[in-house]
């Protein structure tokens, strides 16, 4: 599996401003951490961000199903620019950092 395009996981960094994120090549894909928290996956064109119950995302954006083993929000890159997606990094890292 080819890992994603560079530019675009630029393109979804360069609109996280302001944030401590980082990203590492992993299994064919990009991890992304905020504050030394894995947070989600950049992988053809769209960030998986683990599900944590945000309660302030656009009704489209698709949720697992209770029974879903996989625990993530997809979250297509027409929304990288998106005013909540920030804060929903940032929560996400700040929800992983209590369950340690």
């Amino acid at each position: 599996m080819a890992c994603e395009d560079e530019r675009i996981v630029q393109e979804w960094l360069d609109h996280l401003g302001g944030l401590r994120v980082e990203t590492k090549k992993m299994f064919g894909c990009y991890c992304l951490y905020c504050d030394g928290q894995a947070v989600g996956w950049i992988h053809d064109s769209v960030l998986r961000l683990r599900e944590v119950g945000l309660s302030y995302l656009p009704d489209d954006i698709k949720r697992p199903a209770e029974n879903d083993k996989i625990r993530e929000l997809v979250i297509p890159l027409d929304y990288a620019t998106a005013v909540w997606l920030p804060r929903a990094i940032q929560d996400t890292a700040d929800f992983r950092k209590k369950q340690r």
